[in-house]
């Protein structure tokens, strides 16, 4: 298993979160100090470090009379190859089954369906599981990442139950645990 945390050990984490949230938001564009609020990120770090995006191309400006917005630069070949370890959103579940590892009675955990950029379905199989924990751990992604984890607590009899019925047919992924 890899290190989640290595990039953040290895490189600045500021520049990082505003790389990340740049990937994660492609197609949009922003003001310095949006940029600015929604990575937690001094402005004047962030004008810093934008200059240096804008130097390497990794984004572009946009002048719209006295205002300047900046927009990821996808035509740049660098951004696929950053993309491909800084994506937020695969990152994300990892965070998320680190931090339910610990709780006890969970069995395997499932991705039902395909991880879209800002949600997943996941279904937790087990006997016991703490709900009020799950829904803590759920929540504090959603509020940290912006990235919602739809979930559904089941024990092992009522999940091949249910596979037995056809209600969990479709793509499937068992992304901790067995089964």
């Amino acid at each position: 298993m890899y290190n989640i945390n290595l990039l953040e050990e290895l490189f600045d984490q500021k520049m990082l979160r505003i790389l990340r949230m740049f990937i994660a938001n492609k197609d949009n564009q922003f003001y310095l100090r949006e940029i600015s609020k929604q990575c937690k990120v001094p402005v004047a770090t962030t004008s810093r470090i934008i200059d240096k995006l804008l130097k390497l191309s990794l984004i572009k400006i946009i002048k719209i009379k006295k205002f300047k917005l900046y927009q990821l630069h996808t035509d740049n070949s660098n951004i696929r190859y950053l993309e491909s370890f800084l994506r937020e959103e695969k990152r994300i579940l990892d965070f998320f089954l680190d931090a339910i590892k610990s709780m006890n009675g969970i069995i395997s955990v499932i991705q039902h369906g395909e991880v879209l950029k800002d949600r997943a379905n996941i279904l937790v199989i087990g006997e016991g599981i703490d709900a009020a924990e799950l829904k803590r751990i759920v929540a504090e992604i959603k509020e940290k990442y912006k990235f919602t984890i739809s979930y559904l607590v089941l024990t092992e009899i009522q999940f091949r139950q249910m596979s037995t019925m056809g209600l969990y047919s479709g793509k499937k992924k068992v992304i901790f645990g067995g089964k």
